[in-house]
């Protein structure tokens, strides 16, 4: 892979593959596009629970408490409905190195249907390793059907010229390195005492 900084072709995300700097398990390379890798919708589904809480102070609330899970097999159907909101994940795990930048986007085709995969949480950063929680919005007015194995979203990716010093597994409160699955917000770490 070139020593160069910018956006990886197909052709360099399959080299930083080949070299260990890039890990996307299980890999199909199908959905290998131009310069994207398609990711696949996973099958658990956090659903917010609001009547079973009155408020949400994020600096100390875990978020946990205010979910239930949904499995879902391969087939099965998960309704949406208008103006809700859900957590998911990818099914893909993504390892990166400390000069590989991950952007997560969503397709234009489920944006056309009022689906957002993400509201926030769309950068890898380097060093990072995980599955991507999707945080999805329907913003349409009508129910939605989503199913495992949807491809809402697709990966882009980057190289810094030069790697971090600092990247994500090393930093003191790198909350969601090593997550799997939908998971809920950690932001209360950042204001728990030492």
């Amino acid at each position: 892979m070139s020593d160069k900084s910018g956006f990886l072709s197909d052709v360099d995300i399959l080299e930083a593959i080949k070299e260990g700097k890039l890990e996307i398990t299980p890999f199909n390379i199908e959905r290998l596009g131009s310069w994207t890798y398609d990711v696949e919708l996973g099958n658990t589904f956090k659903v917010p629970q609001y009547n079973e809480i009155k408020f949400i102070d994020p600096r100390v609330h875990h978020q946990d408490d205010m979910f239930r899970n949904v499995e879902l097999k391969d087939g099965e159907e998960f309704v949406l409905h208008p103006h809700r909101f859900i957590l998911a994940s990818t099914k893909e795990v993504i390892k990166l190195s400390d000069d590989i930048v991950c952007l997560l986007e969503g397709r234009s085709s489920f944006a056309r249907w009022g689906i957002g995969p993400h509201v926030q949480a769309g950068i890898g950063e380097p060093g990072w390793e995980g599955q991507y929680t999707l945080e999805i919005l329907n913003m349409n007015e009508v129910p939605v059907i989503l199913r495992p194995g949807d491809v809402l979203a697709q990966l882009y990716f980057a190289k810094f010229i030069t790697p971090t010093k600092n990247p994500y597994h090393k930093k003191e409160k790198s909350k969601y390195h090593g997550q799997r699955g939908p998971t809920a917000s950690r932001l209360f770490v950042d204001f728990q005492k030492q």
